[in-house]
């Protein structure tokens, strides 16, 4: 009960009367077969076309090895054909399909392409150079020493030597070396050449696995490299006093060893340190500052200091030192980026030098070894962290690329690279092995080359088996097979393409008998005569499955010829469209079946004698008609019981059961009284009516089509006792036309007189 304990105006809200019920989808499929690639573990993935299906699982499966293809295609009782399933889940879309659940099934001995990398210290080259270049572009130039460092370039297609020279200058954010001799060769990017420093150990620092088992893994490669995910600023030392900014008050020869400029503030040989350096055009010069006379102040460089001819009025910055005395500590800007444990890469423009961060105070940072004493404001401190690139080249042509920048090689943070490939990468997982280290002169490095490909991924086709359908209940998210469709409550119907097993087929029915929210579609044997699929039917009596005869003829298109395909894909995907054009209510029969061959698009004839034996056994027959096409001829189920003798009234209460039972969830610990009665009442009788006026119940008025009951008619004071609420429903289904007949009599002229 509210309070109203002071004075003053009071707004409520108040429920204006029974909540709506929202009918559910019935138009969403499920199903579990084998692909070439994909998710093997976790739940089952939401496709919602052909092309997002390939690039999750892979194209279309060729046919395997002679004896297993006989082994499974041969079996009457517990084979099938579960390499058609790509070509099925292509019906599916083809003709109408709009969300379809995909379980991968794998063969529990198929293992996942793998490779281990050792280390040492490579850049990818990634820019063409011409023979006779002196300047290179590099993927980073992470681990390098700087001038004067020798380098090798490697041919990326047979690890051929190139070229070696020394640096003879860089550029570190621009990735950029220039070299102290031309090219010998021209150096190409897209071959994959590449910069080596030093030579390559074979010691394991980290296996990259492909993320799913089977033999595509063996098209995937692995690169990872440094990278320098910030650039920070070496903040002055605070000794250094207060920076000065001025310029030429006269011309300069070149290499002159005096130069004069303008008196600022700041520029006073008693108020600085003895050590002052100054940017003049692009070189750094250490100076004595003489006294100011006249407005101007006589700068001094080094004897020997070589310089350009510089023009009065060039600007000239004083660059203050990031430390004044030796020492393992340096204030940097932006320090918070930085970590304990960050390595970092400190440049002064000709050296290039490795630390790792111990300790962070404000922005005072703390390293594992004295800094440099050659560092100034204007220098950067990069942050080196790796990135790693995958490709995964689909048979069909297509490329899957992606890239993981900003990762820690150890640690356990977010952005650690085993973790965070673990949870975003579609291509493969790491693990770190013994030999792994910080330090960037022992990167994690292929043997030859900067790309790793793995290898030895094996599907295990001769190991699979019907247990792998099945599947296993290991609970939410680790489910397989056909178990795993558990896990997808929007799934209405429900497929194993392909596969004919009786264990896997009846471990289906079950599936959905136990569930009682969807629908199973069955494929018989391929090439069975009448008498055959009539057998293929007997051990079957259920209302919560169909069965549909023959197998449709459809082109395969990474072969370019004609293959039958088991039905239940097309018509898994004419239940959806059937559905989102007419509604569950209307049979999905007398509908045209797209995506097959226009003529002969049936593996056989069927005539209107065979269906005469088949659909009284509930064998839905899919037929061709000159002037109406291939369509399909049944709407019945599998059960012996008339109640449930066709497909649409099956699914109609499916479908009535489901919303009824997600739009009362309310209903649960409210008071079991008269007024909660009434809202279930006009909550379900609102939902029924609106049924109702779409064609899907019979009668002319809401009383003929369905009653609705909850009082004490339906509750006896021992339900009451119990907690139970209790709603009786019935509805008079719409059953589809399955014989129209005219009945036509001859009337002769006599009998009109008469």
């Amino acid at each position: 009960m509210a309070e109203y304990l002071s004075p003053g105006v009071y707004i409520e809200e108040i429920d204006a009367g029974p909540r709506p019920i929202a009918g559910v989808s019935t138009s969403t499929a499920g199903m579990a077969g084998v692909t070439v690639r994909g998710p093997y573990t976790g739940k089952p993935k939401l496709v919602t076309n052909f092309l997002e299906f390939q690039n999750t699982f892979g194209g279309f499966l060729p046919e395997p090895d002679a004896l297993i293809r006989d082994t499974w295609a041969n079996d009457p009782k517990e084979g099938g054909r579960w390499w058609l399933f790509p070509l099925a889940v292509k019906g599916f879309f083809d003709n109408g399909g709009q969300r379809l659940y995909v379980k991968r099934v794998a063969s529990r001995q198929a293992t996942p392409a793998s490779g281990v990398l050792g280390h040492g210290l490579v850049s990818p080259v990634a820019r063409d150079a011409a023979k006779g270049a002196t300047r290179l572009e590099l993927g980073h130039l992470i681990g390098f020493s700087g001038v004067g460092q020798q380098i090798q370039l490697f041919r990326g297609d047979d690890q051929q030597v190139i070229h070696t020279a020394a640096v003879a200058a860089y550029d570190a954010t621009a990735h950029r070396v220039e070299l102290d001799a031309g090219l010998t060769a021209e150096v190409r990017a897209g071959r994959g050449d590449y910069v080596q420093i030093g030579a390559r150990s074979a010691e394991e620092t980290l296996e990259f696995t492909a993320v799913s088992p089977g033999s595509w893994g063996g098209a995937v490669q692995v690169r990872i490299q440094p990278m320098a995910s910030a650039a920070l600023p070496v903040l002055p030392d605070p000794q250094e006093g207060a920076l000065f900014v001025t310029q030429l008050a006269a011309d300069a020869a070149a290499d002159s060893e005096t130069v004069e400029v303008a008196a600022v503030a700041g520029l006073d040989p008693d108020d600085l340190p003895p050590d002052v350096w100054v940017q003049i055009g692009t070189g750094r010069f250490k100076v004595q500052v003489g006294q100011p006379a006249d407005g101007k102040v006589t700068l001094t460089l080094p004897s020997g200091a070589a310089h350009e001819a510089w023009r009065r009025g060039l600007v000239v910055r004083r660059v203050r030192r990031g430390n004044t005395s030796a020492g393992p500590t340096l204030r940097v800007g932006g320090a918070s980026r930085l970590y304990e444990g960050a390595v970092v890469q400190l440049d002064d423009g000709t050296h290039l030098t490795i630390r790792t961060v111990v300790a962070i105070a404000a922005d005072l940072v703390t390293f594992d070894a004295d800094v440099p004493g050659t560092l100034f404001e204007t220098d950067r401190l990069h942050l080196v962290e790796a990135q790693v690139d995958a490709r995964f080249a689909d048979p069909s042509g297509a490329v899957v690329t992606e890239s993981h920048p900003n990762l820690r090689l150890t640690g356990d943070a977010p952005a650690n690279l085993v973790t965070t490939l673990a949870g975003r990468s579609q291509l493969v997982r790491a693990v770190a092995l013994g030999a792994l280290s910080t330090d960037p002169a022992k990167f994690p490095v292929p043997a030859v080359g900067s790309w790793l490909t793995l290898a030895d991924g094996d599907d295990a086709y001769g190991g699979l088996s019907v247990a792998d359908f099945v599947g296993e209940d290991g609970g939410s998210g680790k489910r397989t097979g056909i178990a795993a469709l558990e896990d997808i409550d929007e799934v209405a119907v429900c497929a194993v393409p392909g596969v004919w097993s009786g264990t896997v087929e009846s471990a289906l029915v079950t599936h959905c008998e136990l569930l009682r929210d969807r629908f199973a579609i069955l494929d018989p044997q391929d090439g069975l005569d009448i008498e055959g699929v009539q057998a293929f039917r007997e051990p079957f009596d259920t209302k919560y499955a169909a069965l549909y005869h023959p197998w449709l003829v459809t082109r395969d298109p990474s072969t370019n010829r004609d293959v039958e395909v088991p039905p239940s894909g097309h018509m898994a995907g004419i239940y959806a469209r059937v559905d989102v054009e007419r509604g569950v209510h209307k049979a999905p029969a007398n509908a045209v079946i797209r995506g097959i061959r226009l003529t002969d698009g049936i593996a056989q004839d069927i005539t209107k004698r065979h269906q005469d034996l088949l659909n009284p056994k509930g064998i839905n027959a899919l037929r061709f008609f000159p002037g109406m096409g291939h369509r399909v001829w049944g709407a019945r189920t599998l059960s012996s019981d008339s109640s449930w003798k066709y497909i649409n009234v099956r699914r109609l209460f499916l479908y009535l059961e489901e919303s009824i039972d997600e739009g009362t969830q309310w209903v649960v610990f409210e008071p079991n009284d008269e007024a909660l009665w009434a809202l279930v009442r006009q909550t379900v009788t609102n939902f029924l009516t609106t049924v109702w006026r779409s064609g899907a119940l019979a009668g002319t008025t809401p009383d003929e089509a369905f009653f609705v009951a909850c009082d004490r008619t339906t509750m006896t004071e021992d339900d009451l006792a119990g907690g139970r609420l209790i709603c009786v429903i019935g509805v008079a289904p719409v059953f589809p036309a399955e014989f129209v007949i005219f009945r036509i009599q001859q009337k002769t002229r006599e009998t009109q007189l008469a």
